[in-house]
């Protein structure tokens, strides 16, 4: 009649089940017109004999749940007794395939006293019971479980009505185990990136093979491009620093504080001889006692009016050189920053499309691994 609960835990059918009993007793007859045209009796279970009919695998406390209705005893001596009951069997549960399984639950019933020569069963048809009347569950069908209950059902849950001992691993459970696989990897692959995005020039260096997987070949499988432009550009601008830095050391002294073009310097003479002419005047004057190119240094003082200044200009080239160092370093270290930061959203990147692929394609293998997908 209905199959009141399926216990998976603890691996037991419920189930609503009138037992139909019919077989013919000699010693119950009459002529119902010598009985007032009586065809038939209703007589208690415990008046008259009745096969003593159980379930071999019954799980009840009190092991028959059948309700001792009347036995209808006809005048031709044919007895049928329809006893109602709640049944408790033990059924072995198979969650192989769960929320798409299969369960095959046997009900053995059988006389407790008598043997096959004695008393014979046999059913009335080959389809084993009358379904005409079966209300349907909720959860099971008649050998089958909706999905759109059985989706509802979370780890916790599932561990909650596993069997204590189960001789396999639910569909479930398996899908269940790849996502905390996932779930495990994603860890350990977030660690890596927070690596990657907080290391510097102090702490790494970037081996060649890194910057050959991580900085060109995966960003152009994944069609990755650095913020701000090619990956190269900043190495470019600082290649074109440093060779304006050399030409700039090639120019002379002068030049390089007021930042001007020594070209006109080959045409009206070189700003280098004028300057050593200027000092050898000078030089010569405070020997000579002031004779002798002295009109171009104005007094016998001018070697240390010129030196000073010579020597003040190589200070300031030498601190413009020490902050040039220190900003082609910075910019240098910036680079290698930027280079693992980009290296940690490459590897970002990779994570994302690894973890939805293996996400939808194990939905997709556990789902059409089950024997069948009932939709209702």
């Amino acid at each position: 009649m209905q199959i009141i609960d399926v216990d998976e835990k603890n691996q037991l059918l419920i189930t609503n089940i009138w037992l139909k009993l019919e077989w013919n007793d000699v010693n119950l007859r009459w002529n119902s017109t010598e009985y007032g045209g009586v065809k038939d009796l209703r007589i208690p279970p415990h008046r008259i004999w009745k096969p003593d009919v159980l379930m071999y695998n019954s799980a009840d406390e009190g092991f028959d749940g059948t309700y001792p209705t009347n036995v209808v005893v006809r005048n031709n001596g044919s007895c049928l007794y329809v006893p109602p009951g709640i049944f408790k069997s033990t059924c072995k549960i198979d969650i192989t395939w769960f929320p798409f399984d299969d369960q095959r639950c046997e009900m053995k019933f059988g006389s407790w006293t008598y043997d096959g020569f004695q008393l014979d069963l046999q059913l009335q048809d080959d389809t084993g019971g009358d379904i005409s009347s079966f209300i349907t569950n909720g959860e099971w069908d008649l050998l089958g479980v909706t999905i759109l209950l059985s989706l509802t059902v979370f780890l916790n849950m599932v561990a909650e009505t596993m069997p204590a001992t189960s001789d396999a691993v639910p569909l479930l459970g398996t899908y269940f185990n790849c996502i905390m696989f996932m779930v495990a990897s994603s860890v350990v692959s977030t660690i890596l990136i927070l690596n990657y995005h907080h290391r510097n020039a102090d702490t790494h260096e970037m081996s060649p093979w890194i910057k050959t997987i991580f900085l060109h070949w995966l960003p152009c499988i994944l069609r990755m491009s650095r913020p701000g432009g090619e990956p190269d550009a900043s190495r470019k601008n600082l290649q074109m620093r440093e060779l304006e830095l050399k030409e700039r050391s090639s120019k002379s002294l002068l030049a390089n504080v007021l930042d001007i073009d020594d070209d006109f310097r080959h045409h009206t003479g070189t700003l280098q001889t004028s300057a050593a002419g200027f000092l050898r005047g000078a030089h010569t004057h405070h020997e000579d006692g002031g004779g002798g190119g002295g009109t171009l240094l104005h007094g016998g003082g001018g070697g240390s009016s010129c030196l000073g200044p010579h020597r003040e200009l190589t200070l300031i080239l030498k601190e413009l050189r020490v902050i040039t160092d220190k900003l082609r370093k910075e910019d240098e270290a910036a680079e290698v920053t930027n280079d693992w930061k980009f290296a940690a959203m490459v590897v970002d990147r990779l994570c994302l499309i690894i973890f939805t692929l293996f996400t939808v394609i194990a939905t997709i293998a556990v789902l059409f691994s089950a024997p069948h997908i009932i939709v209702t």
